[in-house]
């Protein structure tokens, strides 16, 4: 059960899951506490100076791209890292990083993958806690001993196979959170063999839903206006993908936020499917 302090300091109010979504007020007060782990995602920078008691997992060691058809880390090599970083099943989870949760969202993703939905995002990130001049660390926290088991929820991962079946299907949406220069193929990021998009996929850009400045998300009645616009629905299901399920989680992450449910990550991503001639392929 949350506590009334936490509740009464998670962002808006009007999310379904506010919970997940946590302002720097409440970390400041909550950082070294012994049940909360604060994981700073950034490209770099995290010995310059960081939340106290922050704890550091580069951005793309979560996940396993020889690992097909489902590119997780092994239950095992996850159970590994979240002892490596002082996490428990019970731990409560506060992820940041320095874009507005590209790679935050991701392990906000993966943990609820593998079980463990005590986690959140904080709310604009670095970007935010530095514009408040907030206290910044450069130590390294000592980590007490803990122990995770890891329990994986397949209803939160598809595969390629199960983004095929959803071409066309009425009751699914799919979701592709990368640019327009991607999707249009100007701009090959990942130097697949195929460029352009899954049929039927809809695209909506991850930072559509953060706020341009404070890259703070924005508000429930704003990104329910986003994906409805689309013809998104809670009682539908969500396929989202990017290129790396990167992307791909914050949309998801979104949408979780305001209350849709039925919401996978394919993480094989584009780098899978451009390089695969057995998959289906739209273009523009």
């Amino acid at each position: 059960m949350l506590s009334a302090l936490l509740m009464a300091t998670l962002a808006g109010a009007s999310y379904v899951h506010p919970e997940q979504l946590v302002e720097t007020a409440w970390v400041a007060d909550h950082s070294t506490d012994a049940n909360v782990r604060i994981v700073d995602m950034r490209r770099g920078g995290y010995d310059a100076g960081h939340v106290p008691g922050a704890v550091y997992l580069q951005p793309d060691s979560i996940r396993d791209a020889k690992n097909a058809p489902t590119f997780l880390p092994t239950a095992a090599a996850f159970e590994s890292l979240m002892v490596r970083l002082g996490i428990s099943n019970t731990t409560r989870v506060v992820v940041y990083d320095e874009r507005g949760g590209i790679y935050a969202a991701r392990l906000w993703w993966l943990l609820n993958a593998f079980g463990h939905t005590n986690v959140a995002l904080l709310n604009g990130g670095w970007i935010k806690w530095t514009a408040e001049q907030r206290q910044n660390s450069t130590g390294t926290p000592t980590l007490p001993p803990v122990k995770f088991q890891a329990t994986l929820r397949p209803d939160w991962v598809a595969t390629a196979s199960d983004v095929v079946a959803a071409i066309n299907k009425p009751t699914v949406k799919i979701v592709d959170a990368r640019t327009a220069a991607e999707i249009d193929g100007t701009n090959n990021m990942g130097n697949a063999r195929r460029t352009g998009f899954v049929p039927s996929s809809i695209p909506i850009y991850w930072e559509d839903l953060l706020d341009p400045t404070a890259k703070t998300f924005k508000s429930a009645d704003e990104l329910k206006a986003i994906y409805e616009a689309h013809g998104i629905l809670p009682s539908q299901e969500v396929i989202a993908y990017c290129l790396v399920g990167m992307r791909a989680s914050v949309d998801l992450f979104a949408l979780h936020l305001i209350g849709y449910q039925n919401l996978r990550n394919y993480y094989g991503a584009w780098e899978e499917w451009g390089n695969r001639e057995d998959l289906p392929l739209a273009t523009k």
